[in-house]
Formats: structure tokens, C-alpha cells, sequence
């Protein structure tokens, strides 16, 4: 850049001198004459020449000391904006990146979230189905032995009330063989008889 620069500056000082030599030629050609289209109307084409070498150095000055600088200027201002924006860049794509996996790890939390909810409802209602199971089957264990229980206490009272009607038989054939029965003395054995039976 500073080589570009430079070379910009020796044209423009190179054009000036030639420019310069040129013009003093033409004008010298002109001169001895006097009756030039210059000289006509009043002009000094030394003064001109002059005047045009002066604007050159003047130019080429103001080229490599004024505008140098403030084209060095710009272009360390320009280098400063596109490495700004290089880097306004690098950091959107990081956001975009990092927007992009907060968004993705929401959405994987979520559905973890939503498969151990899924879990525990399969999970409580597995465990529901086995208490449900395990109850049931207490409850009809429960419902034989009472059964079993109530059969149990039952043929014992048929045993036991079998006896007593035995005895009772027997007492009675006896009491009617050891005495002579009528009618009305046969109902009254019955009667006791039937007194004597356990009423539960």
C-alpha cells in the first residue's frame, strides 16, 4: 500500500518536470516572435510555467504528506470497520450456534422429561395392577379359610346335634319300653324331648 503510494507521488512529480520542460519549449519557440497569441493578451508563459510547476509541488506535497496520510487513515479506518464486522459476524454465528443447541437441549429435555412421566404412569400402573392382584388374591384366601371355617363349625353342630338327638333317641325308646305309654304321655316325652334340643 505504502509502495503504491509512493510510486503515485513520483508520477505526479515526474508529469510536473515534464509538463514544466514542455511548456518552457513551446513558450520559448513562441517568445522571440512577439506576436504571439499569449503575448496578445498579456500573458507570461514563464509566469505560467511557473505558476504550473508550483501548483505540481504543491500537489505532489500535499499527495504525500496531506493525502497519504489521510488515505492511510481511511485505510486503517476501513481495516478497523471490516475487522469489526469480521467479528459482529463470528459472534451472530456463535449465537445462532448456541441459540441452536439451547433449543435442541430444551427439546431433548423435554422429551426426557416427557418418557420418564410416560415411565412413572407405566410404572404406577403396573405396581396399582399387582397390589389390585395381591389384595384380590388375599381377600379370596381370606373368603376360603372362612368358608373352610364356617363348613368346619358347621359339621361339628351336625356332629354334636347328631349326638344329642342319639341320646335323646335313646332316652326316649328307654323311657318307652320302662313304662306303659297312652296318647297323652307319649306326647309329653316328645315335648320334653324336643325341650331339651340346643335352640342355637
Amino acid at each position: 500500500m505504502q509502495n503504491t503510494k509512493h510510486r503515485a507521488t513520483n508520477y505526479v512529480l515526474y508529469t510536473a518536470i515534464l509538463m514544466g520542460i514542455c511548456l518552457d519549449s513551446v513558450f520559448a519557440v513562441e517568445a522571440p516572435a512577439g506576436s504571439g497569441l499569449l503575448s496578445q493578451l498579456g500573458i507570461d508563459p514563464k509566469t505560467i510555467i511557473l505558476q504550473v510547476i508550483g501548483f505540481l509541488i504543491v500537489l505532489a506535497v500535499l499527495w504525500k504528506f496531506v493525502f497519504g496520510k489521510v488515505g492511510g487513515l481511511l485505510e486503517e479506518r476501513r481495516e478497523a470497520i471490516a475487522t469489526q464486522i469480521e467479528q459482529l459476524r463470528t459472534d451472530r454465528e456463535e449465537l445462532d450456534r448456541l441459540t441452536a443447541e439451547t433449543r435442541q437441549r430444551l427439546a431433548d429435555i423435554e422429551t426426557e422429561a416427557q418418557a420418564k412421566i410416560q415411565t412413572a404412569i407405566e410404572q404406577g400402573n403396573t405396581e396399582r395392577q399387582e397390589i389390585l392382584a395381591q389384595a384380590r388374591q388375599e381377600a379370596e384366601g381370606e373368603v376360603a379359610r372362612a368358608r373352610a371355617e364356617i363348613q368346619r363349625e358347621k359339621d361339628e353342630a351336625i356332629l354334636e346335634l347328631r349326638g344329642v338327638v342319639a341320646e335323646l333317641a335313646i332316652d326316649a325308646a328307654g323311657k318307652i319300653i320302662s313304662e306303659e305309654l297312652n296318647a297323652e304321655r307319649h306326647q309329653h316325652i316328645i315335648d320334653a324331648s324336643i325341650s331339651r334340643l340346643p335352640t342355637s
